[in-house]
């Protein structure tokens, strides 16, 4: 039952147990569904199921809107009813906005609707619960943002139990397979100290590794501090990946708390970390690693089974390994499908790997939630970065998290303990100077901004056994190559490759030089990083060296990027000068973040809060006055987008595996089923690569893709190349591929 009453279903009051609710819970879930007191109604299941009805003789065809009589009833109990009513409106449909014509919650406050007379009197009396006690902070326009958090993650509690509650009564061998409790932190604590010592007993005797222990013991420490907000600062290499989630498993056992959530801003590399975290925790319990993202291949099993994808559906694992597309943009959603998950994130631990990559013009409202996370819900954020927190309250930045904790007292002694290369500027570069330095190292790594500059570099360098990597490839393709990478560094073979920015975080590859294009300074660390990664690099006489990381401008005319990178660019070169030394030093750091960050506020700090089509997204939360309860849930969904750019999936011939997917689109009957399509879709997500309009309409222009079902294919093998992935060269239909 989605009120909680019942013996078998968690419901929204147990849901909502988790942030001191319980009460807010069990009322949205025993008025959620007043309406279905109506005549009109039990008209309409009676002719659903074949039933004539008792009273009036006849048939009922159609939906009946049973959602408004609650919200109705909820909003005349004043303003704390009011929260209740979004919340019932929109537990089928998605959170309203408050004014949004016929869809708006006023708007369905006013609609004339059927009695609901047949309802329990002592259920339509039931009082309001006290008002929520939320901590807030700054303006009234802040506080009235807490106000809307409180209802979504109301609402979230609703939606994921009438969902389950309705997948028990409609589809019991589906709910069946649901994950059951799960591993408890404790036990994941334990497999992963297991891991640890076996690590630690086999690795040698390197400074690297003495510093990466250091971190760890640092880690489980500091992890007896009250929840909060914390940080790991620790230079990439230094072993943060596995000692942040030491840190994390063990505040959530010191403290109780529910799962551990593991935030990534590259899906490139998130198969990477999930992978890291299975081996870590051995095969028995590898299952509790849920990865929650859109590149994942249904048939692995590894990966995917039907118990991890109904988990996925609400977070409901130990440890959850995801974007930060996927977390943030949940945490504005309105749709019923992506807030479900939301009420799990309460009493958890709550990773943000990489976390300056955050996009500065979200900042306020992005920082606005995690506030919100830790200061009402009893989550724990860590912000883990291989430079520094940028996004610490200071001066220079008003909206910045106030008590972030560090982990490591002394970060600049870590860095120059840990520091394994040399950073240089050495100005611009044409691409045939470039190749020549290339092509004097037998294993580098050369990083762009484009993917036509890579491509370019590539045929440029004419060596047949260099490799590259792009997101014009398809994500099996771009593992494949990323094993090919690890293979031939292991066995010392020689190994020159291109990419694109793809490569630059979280992937574990260890080159003695890597050359980077000119872009921001979190960057340029995330390039260095894949430098000396070990810190084995030996010179003629056997003494320890440094990597070379070699920064160069380009022709920018010829190679123009997204203007986040430009700018990230600009700003680099303007604490280049000062800091010639060490590029990568804290104070370089701190100099560039000031630049990046912190001073791009402007317009009285609406700088920070600039979403698609520049609209604002707090202001969708109690409007210019911060009045409550006035809340815009939808327009805020729609201006809360990390991506703002949509692209268009393409699915490509890439191996055998990518031209059975062809050739099973190919086969499907003219109107498949929706489920069909849906999984079909699943299937498909590692061998599509994802396009802009302007490259979409080039391949359209080009006629070498095919429409199926709404969905492209490539019907052109020239048309993505073995090496570079998706090109735009090829014209015309290839036969083979339309007779599969």
């Amino acid at each position: 039952m989605a009120d909680g009453d019942g013996d078998e279903l968690p419901g929204a009051s147990h849901f909502a147990e988790a942030f001191d609710a319980a009460e807010w819970g069990r009322l949205l879930g025993l008025w959620h569904d007043l309406g279905k007191y109506s005549i009109p109604f039990q008209n309409y299941i009676r002719a659903t199921a074949g039933l004539r009805d008792a009273v009036h003789g006849s048939e009922m065809t159609g939906k009946v809107d049973h959602s408004t009589a609650g919200a109705q009833h909820a909003a005349s109990r004043g303003s704390l009813g009011r929260l209740i009513a979004y919340c019932i409106a929109g537990h089928h449909a998605g959170l309203p906005d408050d004014e949004g014509g016929e869809a708006g919650l006023s708007m369905r406050l006013k609609k004339r609707i059927e009695p609901t007379d047949a309802a329990p009197a002592d259920l339509l009396a039931r009082p309001l619960p006290q008002p929520p006690k939320l901590r807030t902070t700054g303006s009234r326009q802040r506080q009235a943002f807490a106000v809307g958090f409180f209802t979504r993650m109301l609402f979230s509690c609703l939606v994921d139990a009438d969902f389950l509650a309705t997948e028990w009564f409609m589809n019991t061998e589906r709910a069946s397979q649901r994950p059951g409790a799960g591993a408890t932190p404790a036990r994941l604590l334990a497999r992963l100290d297991e891991h640890l010592d076996k690590i630690q007993s086999q690795a040698s005797d390197t400074t690297v590794n003495r510093h990466r222990r250091q971190v760890q013991a640092t880690c489980r420490e500091k992890a007896k501090l009250a929840p909060g907000f914390f940080s790991l600062n620790v230079p990439t290499g230094g072993g943060k990946t596995l000692a942040s989630l030491a840190f994390a498993l063990t505040h959530a056992v010191e403290h109780d708390l529910r799962r551990v959530v593991y935030a990534i801003p590259f899906t490139s590399i998130i198969e990477q970390t999930a992978d890291t975290f299975r081996e870590a925790l051995g095969d028995d319990l590898q299952s509790e690693v849920l990865e929650h993202h859109s590149n994942l291949e249904p048939d692995d099993p590894q990966r995917q089974s039907d118990r991890s994808r109904l988990a996925a559906e609400n977070f409901d694992s130990p440890l959850i390994v995801t974007t930060n597309v996927q977390l943030f943009e949940s945490l504005f959603a309105s749709r019923t499908s992506r807030c479900r998950k939301l009420h799990r994130l309460a009493r958890s631990v709550i990773i943000l790997d990489e976390a300056q990559a955050l996009p500065p013009n979200l900042l306020a409202p992005t920082l606005a939630a995690l506030e919100e996370l830790v200061l009402n819900y009893g989550v724990t954020v860590l912000l883990c970065t291989a430079t520094q927190p940028a996004i610490e309250k200071r001066d220079q930045f008003p909206i910045g998290l106030a008590g972030v904790r560090p982990i490591i007292d002394e970060p600049r002694t870590l860095h120059q303990a840990l520091r394994r290369t040399e950073v240089t500027s050495v100005g611009k570069l044409s691409n045939e100077q470039l190749v020549e330095r290339l092509r004097r190292e037998e294993r580098c790594l050369c990083i762009v901004n484009s993917r036509k500059h890579a491509a370019d570099l590539l045929k440029l360098l004419a060596d047949p056994d260099a490799l590259h990597l792009s997101a014009g490839m398809c994500a099996a393709h771009r593992s494949d190559v990323l094993n090919e990478i690890r293979l031939r560094l292991k066995g010392g073979s020689p190994c020159r490759v291109v990419s694109t920015q793809v490569i630059e975080a979280g992937v574990d590859v260890d080159f003695p030089f890597v050359a980077r294009a000119a872009a921001g300074l979190d960057s340029v660390a995330q390039a260095a990083g894949r430098a000396n990664r070990e810190g084995t690099l030996l010179d003629a006489n056997g003494r320890p060296r440094l990597g070379q990381v070699v920064v160069f401008d380009y022709d920018a005319k010829a190679y123009p990027t997204s203007r986040m990178i430009e700018i990230g660019a600009m700003h680099f070169r303007e604490v280049t000068p000062e800091h010639q030394d060490d590029l990568l030093s804290p104070e370089a750091i701190e100099a560039y973040f000031g630049l990046h960050y912190w001073h791009q506020g402007g317009d009285d700090g609406h700088g920070w809060d600039r979403g698609r089509e520049g609209r604002s997204v707090m202001r969708c939360f109690g409007g210019e006055n911060g009045d409550w309860p006035h809340h815009q849930f939808r327009e805020a969904a729609d201006a809360y987008r990390l991506i703002d750019d949509a692209q268009t999936p393409i699915l490509v011939p890439y191996s055998e595996r990518g031209r059975e997917l062809i050739h099973e689109l190919q086969q499907m009957p003219d109107e498949p089923p929706p489920g069909e399509l849906r999984a079909f879709d699943r299937k498909a997500q590692r061998y599509t690569v994802a396009v802009y309009d302007q490259a979409l309409i080039k391949l359209l222009n080009n006629q070498v893709l095919l429409d199926f079902h709404g969905r492209y294919y490539l019907a052109n093998t020239i048309a993505y190349d073995p090496k570079l992935g998706l090109t735009f060269e090829a014209v015309g239909l290839d036969l083979e591929l339309l007779t599969l």
